[in-house]
């Protein structure tokens, strides 16, 4: 198994213990919210503004461990430069887009969420750069593919 194989395997395993921790957080978060008050409270609003933006960007990144884990599974696979992963990352584009658009009305009641927009953001226009040069390997490959 050559070196790339068995950084996409830790990759892939890494991505699906962060599903299961995930999934292990969705029915534990109103106590760990109840304990996080007792340091610094926040308003009725705020809870429920936390709350809610805790269970979408959870949706939201589940949807994205989804597409990272077919992505990764295709490039086990030597499918590298096709167009379903570059769909996979234009899905992971959008999420990382739609977890800063989530945080955004909620850091208004939690200020440190400000840094997860912002990460978030920047995050969606790397993601978007990366999906400009797959988009041209894909042509590429497939021009290739048509000459003899």
């Amino acid at each position: 198994m050559s070196r790339n194989n068995i950084v996409t395997h830790i990759t892939l395993w890494v991505s699906r213990l962060v599903a299961v921790l995930l999934v292990g957080l969705l029915p534990t978060f109103p106590m760990i919210l109840r304990w996080y008050i007792g340091f610094r409270p926040l308003t009725p609003a705020g809870q429920t503004a936390l709350t809610l933006a805790f269970y979408l960007c959870a949706i939201i990144t589940a949807v994205a461990l989804w597409q990272i884990d077919r992505l990764l599974r295709s490039i086990l696979k030597e499918q590298v430069f096709t167009g379903k992963n570059v769909s996979c990352i234009r899905t992971i584009r959008w999420c990382c887009a739609g977890i800063s658009l989530v945080c955004l009305p909620t850091a208004f009641f939690y200020l440190p969420l400000v840094f997860m927009v912002i990460i978030m953001a920047f995050l969606a226009l790397v993601v978007t750069v990366l999906v400009r040069v797959m988009t041209a390997a894909v042509e590429i490959r497939e021009e290739n593919d048509l000459t003899i």
